[in-house]
C-alpha cells in the first residue's frame, strides 16, 4: 500500500475529501552521526546539501491542514499536501506495473512519469471536470474524463497493448524512471529481452547494437570503452576515467574492476555526450550504466546452460523469492562460465580464453509505506589463461608468422594469465515524502584484486616479460532528493563523496641475453624457427667503450610500486521546467572539489644488477631507475554543467538541443627515473541536437548529431628514449581536437513475428592542426584512436508458430566498421582495415514449460580482425597484435519458471 493509497482508502469510504490535522511525524532522517562513523569527510558534504536545500526554492511546500490516519501498524503521518491532487496506478491488463508511464493533462504543462511502483501523483489541479492522458510505449494512449473535488481524488489506469508493438524501454538516466523518448538527450539501451534474444555474453557484443560506443576487450583486466571517439582505459592508480562505469548507481570506473558479467540483467544503458551533472566527475563524455534484476513479489526465477566450441560451458540462473508479501523480498543469481583460450601457446596452455564464476545476493525490505531497503551483495573471480600478444615480425617455434593462424610462441607458457577477484556491496534507502518526492541515500564499499603477466615482445624469446598487480578499495556515499513541484518542475538534488585507495606494483625480469636485440639489431631476435638468439656478452665495439664485453644476465629482475589516494566531493542539482505542453527546459549543474595524491617507489630487489641499464642510465635497473617514495599531490575546484530545450511535436515525437560541459581532472603522473608531472585538466565543450518519435505504434526511430571541441586533449603514447632512460607508457597533452558526428536507429515491428532493427554512427574524430598558441600539433589531423569513421549494424527477429505450444526462432545480426587506428600516433601497420561479424540465434521455444533451445554462431563467416595492435612491444619497434576471435558455434538451454504466488512462509508442506 503506498503513502496515498493509505489515505485514500478511508477517505474514499466516507466520501469526504476534507483534510484534518495530525500529530506531527519526525522524518529527521539523522544520518551526520551514521557517516562520521565511516569518514569525518561526509560532513563538509551534508553541510553543502543542507545549504543547497535552503537555497532552492522549489523545495517550498504550500502549507495547509493535516491529515489523521491511522491502518494497521501503520503510525500518524505528517505531510504537505496541495488543495487538489489526483493519486493513482497504471498498469497492462495482467495488473503488471507500468515504471516511467506518461501521465498528463492534455494541453498543459502538468505532468509526471509513474514512479518504479507505477504510481504518479499530479498537483497543481483544477477543480471540476478534467481530461486525464496516460501513454507508454507499446501500449494504446487512454483517455479518461474525471471530476476533481477538493482533496485527494483517485485514478487508476489499465492499458491496452498494442496489436504490433515495439518492447517498452524505461531509463533512469534523470534519477527518476521515464520513457526512452521523455529524456531529451542521446541515450541508448538493451534492455534484458534483447540480452537474452541475441545472447550477449561479452561486453565487446554491446557496440554492436549502440551506435557511437565501441568495448574492446584485450583481457577481463584491460576494456577500453570508446564513446563518439573518446577512448577510457588508463589503469594507473590516479587514472581518471572519460567514460564513467556505473553498476546500480554505484561508479566502478577503474579498469581492473569494470568488466561485469552480463547476467540476470535488467538493462545496459549508454549515455552519450558530457554527463557530468548526472553521473559525476568521471563521466567527461558518457557513462554505461548496468543495472541488474531488484527482488520482486512474484516467485520466478530462470536457469540455463550451454556448449560450444573450444571447450565452452556455462551456467546461470537466479530465483526470486516473496518471503513477506510487500515486506520482504529476495534475490539469487549466479553465472558461471568457462571456454578454452582460441590461440594455443607452444610453450603450454592456451591463450584469451575465459574463467569467470559471479554471484549476486539482493534483499529487499520495506518496513513501511514511506521507506525501502535495498541491499546487494555482487561477487566475481576471474581466473583467465593470459593474453596472445603475437608477433608478425617474428616466427613462432613451428615457423608461423601469421597471427591468424592462432598459435604463438610466449615463453612463460602457462604462468600467463589474468585473475581478479571484485567483491561489492550496495545499500540503497529510499524514503517517500510524496510518490515524487523521496530522499535517497545510496552507500556502498568495493574490494579489487587483480594481477597479470604477460609476454611483451610476443616470440619465445625472454626479453620483454612483465606483470602488474593491482589492489584497489573503494567507498562512496550519495545523498540525493528528488522533487516534484507542481507537476511542472522535477528534479533532483544532492551531494556525494567517493574515496578510493588504489595501487599498482609492474614487475619486469628480462633475460638480457635475449632483451639485447630489441637495442642493438631488433630484426635478430629469434631465429626461423622461432627460437631466441641467445647473445651472452656485450659486442667489443669501440662505441661501447669500457662497456664492451660485459656480460649479459639473465635473470635480472626489478619493480615500481605506486599508490593513489583519490577522492572527490560533489554537490549537483538538475531540473526540467514544462514552460508550455510543447516546451519543456532542462538545466543542471554538479561542483567537484577533488584531492589526489600519488606515491610511486623504485626499490632495488636482490637480483643481477642490468647491464644494459648503463646503456639507458636507469643502473642497476633497466627500466625504472631506483629511487626512494616520491609524492606529488593536487586538489582543484571545478563546474560542469548542461542546459537543453525540447520540443513535444506530437505526443509520440519530439526533437531537443543540448548543450554540456565535460572535464577530465589533471593527470599526475611520474616519469621511469621519478620525474613528477602533472598535465592540465582536460576540457570539452558538446553540443547537441536530435529527433526521438515513434510512428503507427511500431516504428522507433532516433537521430543524434553532434559537435565536441576539446582542449588539452590528453593523448596515451608509448615513451622510448634510450638517451635520457624512458620508456612507459605516458599521458600527453595532445593539444586542441575536435569531433562530430551523426548517429541514428531505427526500429520496425513489422508484425508481430517479424521485426528489423539497425543503428548507424559517423565519427569525424581528429587533432586539430594547430593549438592555442597557433603552433603545429605533434598529431595535427590524426583520427583518434579506436573509433572508425562509419559503423553499422543490423538484425532481423523472425519468429513463426509450430502449433499451439512451440515457436520457431531465428536472429541474424551483422555488424560493420570502417578502418581505425590503434593509437593516436596513427602508426602504419597497426591499424585495423574495415571489417564485418555475422552472428546468428535460432532455436526452438515451448510455451509449457517455458523452456527455449537455442543455438548460437558468433562470426559465422570466419572474419579476420584484430583485437589490439602495438601494447609494450611498441616501445622496441616491435610491436605485437592481439587477433579477434575466430568462428564459434554452441548451443544453450533455458527454463523460465514461475512458482506459487503465495508468500514462501504461506506455502503447506507436504
Amino acid at each position: 500500500m503506498s503513502i496515498h493509497q493509505m489515505l485514500f482508502s478511508n477517505s474514499f469510504k466516507k466520501n469526504k475529501f476534507a483534510l484534518k490535522s495530525i500529530k506531527p511525524f519526525n522524518t529527521n532522517l539523522n544520518l551526520i552521526p551514521f557517516l562520521r562513523k565511516y569518514l569525518k569527510a561526509m560532513k563538509r558534504v551534508i553541510l553543502l546539501l543542507l545549504v543547497l536545500l535552503l537555497c532552492t526554492p522549489s523545495f517550498s511546500q504550500k502549507k495547509r491542514d493535516k491529515v489523521k490516519r491511522k491502518y494497521r501498524s501503520v503510525e500518524s503521518v505528517n505531510r504537505d499536501l496541495p488543495e487538489i491532487y489526483l493519486w493513482g496506478k497504471v498498469m497492462d491488463e495482467d495488473d503488471v506495473l507500468l515504471p516511467g508511464a506518461s501521465v498528463i493533462l492534455p494541453g498543459t504543462r502538468l505532468g509526471v512519469h509513474a514512479n518504479s511502483d507505477g504510481e504518479y501523483l499530479l498537483t497543481g489541479l483544477s477543480s471540476g471536470r478534467q481530461r486525464i492522458e496516460a501513454s507508454f510505449i507499446g501500449y494504446k494512449s487512454k483517455y479518461i474524463d474525471i471530476v476533481l473535488q477538493d482533496g485527494p481524488n483517485e485514478l487508476y489506469f489499465t492499458l491496452d497493448e498494442e496489436a504490433v508493438n515495439l518492447d517498452p524501454i524505461v531509463v533512469s538516466s534523470q534519477k527518476r524512471e521515464q520513457q526512452i523518448l521523455d529524456v531529451p538527450s542521446t541515450i541508448s539501451v538493451i534492455d534484458n529481452k534483447t540480452i537474452g534474444r541475441l545472447d550477449i555474453k561479452e561486453l565487446n557484443h554491446l557496440s554492436d547494437f549502440i551506435p557511437g560506443l565501441n568495448v574492446r576487450i584485450q583481457n577481463t583486466l584491460r576494456p577500453s570503452y570508446v564513446i563518439r571517439g573518446l577512448t577510457s582505459d588508463e589503469v594507473s592508480p590516479n587514472a581518471q576515467p572519460r567514460v564513467s562505469v556505473f553498476y546500480n548507481n554505484i561508479p566502478i570506473s577503474r579498469g581492473s574492476g569494470s568488466i561485469t558479467e552480463l547476467y540476470d540483467m535488467e538493462r545496459v544503458e549508454v549515455h552519450k555526450g558530457p554527463q557530468g551533472t548526472l553521473f559525476g566527475r568521471g563521466a567527461q563524455i558518457g557513462a554505461i550504466h548496468f543495472l541488474s534484476k531488484k527482488p520482486t513479489n512474484i516467485g520466478e526465477g530462470y536457469a540455463s546452460a550451454r556448449y560450444g566450441d573450444f571447450g565452452q560451458k556455462g551456467a546461470e540462473g537466479a530465483v526470486n523469492i516473496p518471503i513477506l508479501e510487500n515486506k520482504l523480498m529476495v534475490r539469487a543469481a549466479g553465472s558461471y562460465n568457462f571456454r578454452d583460450g582460441y590461440v594455443n601457446n607452444t610453450f603450454g596452455g592456451t591463450l584469451n580464453g575465459l574463467n569467470t564464476i559471479a554471484g549476486r545476493f539482493s534483499l529487499r525490505f520495506i518496513p513501511s509505506v514511506f521507506t525501502r531497503f535495498d541491499l546487494e551483495v555482487n561477487y566475481q573471480k576471474d581466473d583467465a589463461p593470459g593474453t596472445a600478444f603475437m608477433s608478425k615480425m617474428f616466427p613462432n617455434t613451428n615457423g608461423i608468422t601469421d597471427v591468424f593462424g592462432y598459435e604463438a610462441s610466449l615463453d612463460k607458457g602457462e604462468d600467463l594469465k589474468t585473475q581478479k577477484d571484485v567483491l561489492t556491496t550496495i545499500l540503497n534507502a529510499r524514503h517517500y515524502l510524496t510518490e515524487h518526492n523521496y530522499i535517497t541515500s545510496i552507500t556502498s564499499y568495493r574490494t579489487n584484486t587483480a594481477y597479470a603477466m604477460w609476454d611483451g615482445d610476443g616470440t619465445a624469446a625472454e626479453a620483454i616479460n612483465m606483470s602488474e598487480d593491482n589492489k584497489a578499495n573503494q567507498f562512496t556515499q550519495e545523498l540525493r532528493y528528488n522533487f516534484s513541484r507542481n507537476s511542472k518542475l522535477n528534479g533532483f538534488i544532492g551531494a556525494s563523496y567517493w574515496r578510493e585507495n588504489a595501487s599498482q606494483d609492474y614487475w619486469f625480469g628480462p633475460n638480457e641475453q635475449h632483451m639485447f636485440h630489441l637495442f642493438f639489431d631488433p630484426n635478430n631476435l629469434v631465429m626461423p624457427n622461432g627460437q631466441p638468439i641467445t647473445v651472452p656478452a656485450l659486442p667489443p665495439i669501440p662505441e661501447l667503450g669500457s662497456l664492451g664485453g660485459m656480460p649479459l644476465p639473465i635473470n635480472h629482475k626489478e619493480i615500481n610500486k605506486a599508490e593513489a589516494l583519490n577522492q572527490s566531493y560533489e554537490a549537483f542539482a538538475d531540473a526540467t521546467y514544462n514552460l508550455t505542453w510543447w516546451l519543456r527546459v532542462t538545466a543542471g549543474v554538479r561542483i567537484i572539489y577533488d584531492r589526489f595524491k600519488l606515491n610511486s617507489e623504485t626499490p632495488l630487489l636482490e637480483s643481477t644488477p642490468s647491464t644494459l641499464g648503463m646503456l639507458t642510465g636507469n643502473y642497476p635497473n633497466l627500466f625504472f631507475k631506483p629511487s626512494e617514495k616520491k609524492e606529488i599531490k593536487d586538489n582543484s575546484m571545478a563546474l560542469t554543467y548542461r542546459a537543453g530545450l525540447n520540443i513535444k511535436l506530437t505526443e509520440n515525437a519530439n526533437i531537443y538541443w543540448n548543450y554540456s560541459k565535460g572535464r577530465r581532472p589533471k593527470v599526475l603522473q611520474f616519469s621511469s627515473n621519478g620525474e613528477s608531472e602533472t598535465l592540465a585538466a582536460e576540457i570539452v565543450d558538446n553540443f547537441e541536437m536530435g529527433f526521438k518519435g515513434i510512428f503507427w505504434s511500431r516504428l522507433w526511430t532516433d537521430i543524434g548529431i553532434y559537435y565536441f571541441n576539446y582542449a588539452d586533449f590528453q593523448t596515451s603514447a608509448w615513451i622510448a628514449d634510450p638517451s635520457t632512460g624512458e620508456f612507459n607508457y605516458l599521458i600527453k597533452d595532445g593539444g586542441k581536437a575536435t569531433a562530430y558526428g551523426v548517429e541514428a536507429t531505427l526500429k520496425y515491428a513489422i508484425n508481430k513475428n517479424i521485426e528489423i532493427f539497425g543503428n548507424y554512427a559517423y565519427s569525424h574524430a581528429r587533432f586539430d592542426s594547430i593549438d592555442h598558441n597557433g603552433n603545429e600539433q605533434l598529431y595535427a589531423g590524426n583520427s583518434f584512436r579506436l573509433t572508425p569513421d562509419h559503423s553499422f549494424g543490423v538484425g532481423l527477429n523472425l519468429t513463426a508458430a509450430i502449433g499451439e505450444t512451440m515457436k520457431f526462432f531465428l536472429l541474424p545480426t551483422y555488424s560493420f566498421k570502417s578502418q581505425f587506428y590503434f593509437e593516436d600516433a596513427n602508426t602504419e601497420g597497426l591499424e585495423q582495415d574495415a571489417y564485418g561479424l555475422l552472428n546468428l540465434q535460432t532455436g526452438l521455444k515451448f510455451n509449457d514449460p517455458n523452456i527455449t533451445f537455442s543455438v548460437y554462431a558468433n562470426n559465422l563467416l570466419g572474419e579476420k580482425y584484430l583485437i589490439s595492435a602495438g601494447n609494450t612491444g611498441s616501445l622496441f619497434g616491435v610491436p605485437t597484435f592481439i587477433p579477434g576471435a575466430p568462428r564459434m558455434i554452441g548451443t544453450k538451454l533455458t527454463w523460465n519458471f514461475t512458482m506459487e504466488k503465495k508468500p514462501y512462509y504461506q506455502r503447506r508442506r507436504k
